[in-house]
């Protein structure tokens, strides 16, 4: 069986993260714990990166493209 795929989205201009992993989130709830949550550094040229939490799974984090400003039109 495969581990469900996991996409946090971070804004265009961050660098570090603090992340849930949610199938150690699963796991944690069902035993009374709370230490799902890692930490990370994406570098701001990179679009994306594979992260793996405490326990090893899978995280992929993603930068969000920031909205294109409306198109400013002369005055006359």
């Amino acid at each position: 069986m495969s581990e469900p795929v996991q996409v946090v989205a971070i804004s265009a201009t961050s660098t570090a993260f603090t992340a849930v992993c949610e199938i150690c989130l699963g796991i944690d709830t069902a035993v009374g714990l709370t230490a799902s949550t890692f930490a990370g550094r994406l570098d701001l040229d990179l679009p994306e990166g594979v992260f793996l939490c405490r326990r090893g799974h899978q995280v992929t984090v993603a930068r969000v493209e920031t909205a294109a400003e409306p198109a400013r039109t002369a005055a006359a």
